[in-house]
């Protein structure tokens, strides 16, 4: 399969049907207990979440409710279209109550992810995204192998691969079995880990260089534009710009152009001095 065959995106009905699952049967995904609790308090009087949760039961899951990306950022509504009303309604139902007040969040983590895989991509191939994409699954000869019992194997050579980054799919990687086009693989997405965390600015970071930029490198543990910053900053964009500067001379932040956004993003040096 060619370079040109793997593209990234991921999907907020995904995220949001898989949530749903982490409700149903929150020990299988443990990372999310934070959000489990908050989400509990919330979920009376959704129509069709029983049915929705019902459908979800077992080890694999329905692909109708899980439509690929069309795009590398879809819009709900957009997904949404490809599945059918009755399940669309509860699957909207469910996110705006659920997730939407956490999908600048999400979205941030799914980002970064992508942002660092694709550079990967770009820079070593797609053998190497696939090392470290998850312990369950190799790439060889146009075939896609999950290892679990029974092992799956899908051959995606024709029609190519759609790697999809996820939060709420933690701790398993998920492949279409029968792809009828484009094969999806779903997995979890870096820096799960701390997307529940409210974190303060280190205090000894802030004494090294500066409490605005040890609040900037804080807010930068996943990517975010000038405005963002400025805006949770409360100062202007031109300040954050002076500061991203000298940030980025100091190589504790890198920027990238996505379409029409620049980006800023923490390096790995910025983690380590965090931690």
């Amino acid at each position: 399969m060619g370079l040109a065959k793997v593209r990234f995106a991921y999907s907020p009905v995904f995220e949001t049907v898989m949530a749903v699952d982490g409700l149903r049967n929150p020990g299988a995904h443990a990372v999310h207990l934070p959000w489990v609790r908050w989400a509990r308090e919330r979920v009376d009087g959704i129509p069709g979440l029983d049915t929705l949760s019902a459908r979800l039961e077992g080890p694999v899951k329905p692909a109708d409710l899980m439509p690929v990306p069309d795009s590398r950022i879809p819009d709900l509504d957009a997904e949404l279209r490809h599945v059918a009303q009755p399940e669309a309604d509860v699957i909207r139902r469910c996110h705006d109550r659920l997730i939407a007040p956490h999908w600048k969040r999400i979205a941030a983590v799914l980002e970064a992810d992508i942002a660092a895989r694709a550079a990967t991509l770009a820079d070593k191939g797609v053998e190497a995204v696939f090392h470290d994409l998850h312990p369950e699954v190799t790439w060889a000869d146009g075939e896609l192998v999950l290892h679990r019992k029974p092992e799956h194997r899908v051959d995606l050579a024709e029609h190519g691969l759609v790697l999809c980054p996820s939060v709420f799919c933690w701790p398993k990687a998920w492949i279409a079995l029968d792809p009828v086009g484009q094969g999806v693989l779903r997995y979890p997405a870096r820096g799960i880990g701390t997307l529940w965390e409210e974190r303060e600015t280190p205090h000894d970071l802030a004494a090294l260089i500066g409490r605005t930029r040890a609040h900037l490198l804080t807010l930068l543990a996943a990517p975010k534009s000038t405005t963002d910053l400025a805006a949770a900053l409360g100062v202007t964009a031109g300040a954050v710009s002076q500061h991203i500067g000298v940030l980025r001379a100091a190589r504790l932040v890198t920027t990238r152009r996505e379409g029409r956004h620049v980006l800023h993003m923490r390096t790995t040096r910025a983690d380590a001095l965090m931690s």
